[in-house]
């Protein structure tokens, strides 16, 4: 698949399936066409190539395919003076559907704020009562843009928590992110997504492997740290002295680590520093033989398919 707009070519011969079932989060820097290919997926822009979603061509039975789609956009946009009850009601009647909205905002906590304009939510309430939007119907496929984007520790707590939950209950889920922060747990796999071309596609196992997690060991006062019977399997050690040690220690290997330190931190400060996600993804496309400035070559006809049995049925909220 490709999209250009005018002159610009925004996705270049994408070529991507996703099995039903599968989470997967699509990676890449702002303009790298992530939310573009979500647009694609739900047939609101033109592009070449071919789209299917269960099996259903989406510029041919783009109604059908749609009325099997959840979309959480990056911004979410309601109808102005209705209550959080009222948007859920006037999107389900888009649907077709005549139910009672609380169940789905139940499901995502804003059950006690039904009657609150969205207009006084926080972003991540905001974000909260787009995901009840996106539920309705009970579809098997959700497409989220950015969905931990601008969250607070509690709110992307929740994402995660929602998308462990999809998991478990077999939907197909396509996201779109900047940054792993703690998707690895709740994920299949992840795309990499550079200048409109996948440039990598593995299994989020693979993606962190052999990751290793620096932490930093300060003591106040200086005093030596053991290090001896200490270390873990792969860990190195960066510098070392009586007010501070730095290690990298491979992430598999940090809680048993951490274990191994009872009685011994008294007075020591532990600073984490996990590896970006420009470091993670340079490390896999090393690994893979790849320059981490290149890009790959894909296929100029592509699909991307989202496999499920995609069928509207009754309001089957959570």
């Amino acid at each position: 698949m490709s999209v250009s707009f005018g002159p610009r070519t925004v996705l270049r011969g994408v070529d991507l399936a996703i099995p039903a079932g599968q989470t997967v989060a699509m990676l890449g820097r702002n303009g790298a066409g992530k939310t573009t290919l979500l647009r694609a997926v739900l047939g609101l822009i033109p592009y070449a190539g071919t789209v299917s979603v269960g099996g259903r061509d989406v510029r041919t039975d783009g109604v059908r395919v749609r009325a099997t789609i959840g979309y959480v956009p990056q911004v979410p946009a309601f109808p102005s003076g209705l209550c959080a009850a009222e948007v859920i009601a006037f999107f389900q009647r888009l649907r077709g559907l005549r139910a009672d909205p609380l169940p789905l905002l139940a499901c995502v906590g804003l059950h006690e704020d039904a009657d609150r304009l969205p207009r006084h939510f926080s972003g991540g309430m905001l974000r909260r009562l787009s995901l009840a939007a996106a539920l309705i119907g009970d579809p098997p496929v959700l497409l989220m843009d950015e969905p931990t984007a601008n969250l607070d520790a509690d709110g992307e707590a929740d994402v995660l928590a929602w998308l462990a939950q999809f998991r478990r209950e077999g939907r197909t889920v396509l996201l779109t992110s900047h940054a792993l922060n703690g998707l690895a747990a709740v994920i299949d796999r992840v795309v990499l997504l550079r200048e409109g071309r996948v440039a990598l596609d593995a299994a989020a196992g693979v993606l962190l492997e052999g990751r290793h997690i620096r932490l930093d060991i300060t003591s106040d006062p200086p005093r030596d740290f053991p290090l001896d019977g200490n270390l873990p399997p792969g860990a190195v050690v960066e510098s070392a002295d009586a007010a501070r040690v730095c290690l990298r220690v491979p992430e598999a290997e940090v809680p048993a680590f951490f274990g191994s330190l009872n009685g011994t931190m008294g007075g020591r400060r532990v600073t984490i520093h996990e590896p970006s996600l420009e470091e993670t993804l340079a490390r896999a496309l090393d690994a893979r033989g790849e320059a981490t400035t290149g890009e790959a070559t894909t296929g100029d006809a592509a699909t991307s398919t989202a496999s499920t049995d995609a069928g509207a049925a009754e309001e089957q909220p959570c």
